[in-house]
């Protein structure tokens, strides 16, 4: 998933960008001991500044990537541009903790 987000990142795949940040939100939780994004959003023992940027993501990215989703076809559209789907620094901060609990290879 991370490489395909970086192919779609680079390439401004808006769309695609939403929804590979709002998978890997999806599928790291366990990794984490929780059950849910919201889980390590609200309650993860990371630290005052990991919380902030777990909620940011959780709360910011949940809405982009639902509206982006789930809405239907309009008379006129508005696409997204790259600072809609920028959650490059909270993700790092993510992916960073992910890789401090896995065990290393």
């Amino acid at each position: 998933m991370l490489e395909e987000l970086n192919i779609a990142h680079e390439h401004d795949a808006y769309f695609t960008t939403a929804m590979l940040v709002r998978a890997v939100t999806d599928h790291v939780p366990p990794i984490l001991g929780a059950k849910s994004f919201a889980e390590v959003a609200n309650n993860y023992l990371g630290g005052k500044s990991f919380g902030e940027q777990m909620k940011h993501l959780y709360n910011s990215l949940r809405k982009v990537a639902d509206g982006l989703l789930h809405q239907q076809v309009r008379k006129t559209e508005s696409l997204p541009e790259a600072p809609q789907v920028d959650f490059r620094a909270a993700l790092d901060v993510l992916l960073g903790e992910v890789v401090r609990v896995l065990p290393s290879a």
